[in-house]
């Protein structure tokens, strides 16, 4: 006999045994999960009879219940439904939003599995097209979404410079595959900021990283994935390549943007960090 003690068991970690294996979900003390048929009615017969079969050992336990247990398999539930990050990634909002009607209960998940403080929320398909056409969100797919890249870098909300940087970086540093060296993305943030503090220029809000006097590159690629990089990974415009030294556009938007597209992103970009540093000019 085998115990297997969980310090903090919840359904991720969850003791493997014979009757999730095979999710069997009814438990009573001392009875068979594995048997033949003649075998497991004997036991019935006689656990019903409260005897109890001599096979066992004589663990100091009265067998008197019968019970259902937990037996939740979240990969088994969810395997049909979508995550709410793949919501997400359906629609032309951002994360933040969809996240606040959640809380706001504008929009109700099918399914809630609880992970500590917080929860995963899951959907079923038909039930995320409803709210997407309720709150009038268009569905991103391949032919609309270099339009809706051109639109997002049009429209751009900037609480830091970070979002046009990592644009310019991409398309200075990628490859004519639309991909992109990490370390190369890395660098170009840390010259663009260091840039700035030579010439004396303001650099960034002064709880910024790049406001330190020596800027870490680990620091650096955290604060890229973190910020920019998650909002246009969000809705599938970039993406982390199969190569993990690398990050990429989309294909669907990089094969359909045009060099004179390219180049009017990169003049956009320039416009919004000179129109976001004007805000701090004395």
């Amino acid at each position: 006999m085998v115990f297997d003690f969980i310090d903090n068991a919840n359904m991720f970690n969850n003791a493997l045994s014979l009757h999730r294996l095979f999710n069997i979900d009814k438990y009573r003390p001392n009875e068979y999960v594995l048997a033949p048929d003649n075998l497991k009615e004997f036991e019935n017969n006689m656990l019903n009879n409260g005897e109890k079969p001599a096979v066992y050992l004589d663990f100091p336990v009265n067998v008197t219940d019968y019970e259902y247990i937990d037996l939740f398999n979240w990969q088994e539930e969810v395997k049909n439904l979508i995550s709410q990050i793949e919501f997400v990634r359906m629609v032309d909002v951002q994360e933040e939003t969809i996240s606040r009607y959640i809380r706001e209960g504008k929009i109700i998940p099918d399914l809630k599995v609880p992970a500590g403080s917080k929860y995963f929320n899951y959907f079923k398909k038909e039930t995320a097209l409803k709210y997407a056409g309720e709150y009038g969100w268009r569905l991103i797919n391949h032919s609309n979404m270099k339009d809706i890249f051109i639109e997002m870098v049009e429209k751009m909300d900037m609480s830091y410079s970070y979002k046009p940087v990592l644009l310019k970086a991409m398309l200075e540093c990628c490859d004519e595959n639309g991909k992109a060296l990490i370390d190369d993305v890395v660098e170009y943030f840390i010259k663009f900021y260091e840039d700035r503090k030579n010439k004396n220029l303001y650099v960034e809000k002064p709880n910024s990283i790049y406001c330190r006097d020596e800027i870490d590159k680990k620091s650096v690629k955290r604060n890229i994935f973190d910020n920019p990089f998650k909002r246009f990974e969000d809705m599938r415009f970039l993406r982390k390549s199969k190569d993990i030294e690398y990050i990429e556009f989309n294909p669907y938007v990089w094969k359909k943007l045009s060099q004179e597209e390219k180049d009017w992103i990169k003049t956009l970009c320039d416009e919004k960090l000179e129109d976001y540093y004007s805000r701090f000019k004395n």
